[in-house]
């Protein structure tokens, strides 16, 4: 299921508003671990592509990145670190420590 700030992000990037865009991306990668809904892998290629088209290094992809709900903005930035990497067993460590 598409969360929320999945459809915003495809709006904006298609109105051309990529900074927008990659935030919401951001939001939609934290927003869908904390439901425990699905495992975001299609909005990270999103939030690399637009990173990549921003010239936005790693360190200030992560710092951008807040979560809302019982993730950490740390467990957040770890959680798409190792997305990014295909790190699943990185992946599965962070969400067994924090049980979301």
């Amino acid at each position: 299921m598409t969360n929320c700030y999945f459809s915003l992000a495809l709006t904006e990037e298609k109105a051309g508003n990529e900074p927008a865009a990659l935030l919401l991306y951001l939001s939609s990668f934290c927003d869908s671990f904390n439901s425990g809904n699905t495992r975001p892998y299609g909005t990270v290629a999103k939030i690399r592509m637009l990173q990549s088209r921003l010239s936005i290094p790693d360190q200030q992809l992560y710092d951008m990145m807040h979560s809302y709900g019982p993730l950490s903005d740390a467990e957040c930035r770890k959680l798409l670190s190792d997305s990014i990497d295909g790190n699943i067993s990185g992946i599965n460590a962070t969400l067994a420590v924090c049980e979301c």
